[in-house]
């Protein structure tokens, strides 16, 4: 993994320099692994005569393939009084209803945000070497904590090292 950038805190904002998301580097028998897979569910679209789902499966196949190989880029994310930006997005905490802190050592330390938008529910931001605890006493003066669930697709993907 990239070195973080310690974060930086003053009395107005918090700011730190983070992977967008935690990566895992990927060996062949993972690939081979997503290849035995995408090949089974074509053999079985094949034996159903579904060549749409078959079409699926390897356009499926070879997004994870792409998405798996891919290094996240360092993104700066900064807490402050108007709101929490990543990279040139605010998000205003009038559009955020609560915040959770998921804390799994050493997998993952993460910011999940409940956003009022029905498109978009949650917002995770990874914390890197931030403390979670100054972030919770810095966030709790502008939004409520509420215990949120990690959803069925994060334990998974954390799970497969996806």
């Amino acid at each position: 993994m990239d070195a973080e950038e310690e974060p930086v805190e003053s009395g107005e904002h918090i700011s730190w320099q983070t992977a967008e998301y935690q990566y895992y580097q990927k060996s062949r028998d993972w690939f081979w692994a997503l290849f035995i897979m995408t090949a089974a569910f074509l053999v079985v679209a094949i034996i159903t005569r579904n060549f749409l789902f078959g079409a699926l499966m390897i356009i499926a196949g070879f997004t994870i393939a792409l998405l798996g190989g891919k290094k996240p880029r360092q993104v700066e994310i900064t807490l402050s009084g108007r709101g929490i930006q990543i990279e040139n997005n605010l998000y205003l905490y009038e559009t955020l209803t609560s915040f959770w802190i998921f804390y799994h050592p050493p997998d993952s330390k993460e910011l999940s945000l409940k956003s009022e938008k029905g498109f978009m529910p949650y917002i995770k931001i990874p914390l890197g070497n931030t403390d979670p605890a100054l972030v919770r006493r810095f966030l709790l003066e502008f939004l409520p904590e509420a215990t949120q669930e990690e959803s069925l697709i994060d334990i998974i993907a954390r799970k497969l090292k996806f």
